[in-house]
């Protein structure tokens, strides 16, 4: 019986820190910090910054980021193309933290 409690006890302890890693959209595999998977948003485009590869968008809640609505300059990956878009379009874009913990574009749609 008291094997039985020690394993639920480290099991709980080990699933916590899962638990804590899935709520930051990362996990840890032999030491190295890997990608979150993309997470797809519908958003307002207000303002392109081409010289700077940054869109300024306004989006919903973001559920499974933890992030409430809000309006703020997203950095945007090397391959997508933004020199097309216009203020006030409709996008779908992947959102997906980088290596350096910073969530960027990773892919856009018009909606």
């Amino acid at each position: 019986m008291k094997k039985i409690l020690k394993l639920a006890v480290l099991a709980t302890a080990f699933g916590g820190l899962n638990m804590a890693n899935a709520i930051d959209g990362t996990h840890e595999h032999k030491g190295h910090q890997m990608q979150a998977e993309e997470v797809m948003v519908h958003a307002k485009v207000n303002n392109v910054n081409i010289a700077e590869r940054t869109i300024n968008v306004s989006h919903g809640p973001i559920k499974k980021l933890h992030w409430p609505a809000m309006t703020m300059d997203m950095k945007v990956a090397d391959d997508v193309d933004i020199a097309s878009l216009d203020s006030g379009q409709e996008v779908m874009m992947a959102l997906a933290r980088g290596d350096d913990g910073i969530f960027r574009i990773t892919k856009l749609m018009l909606h």
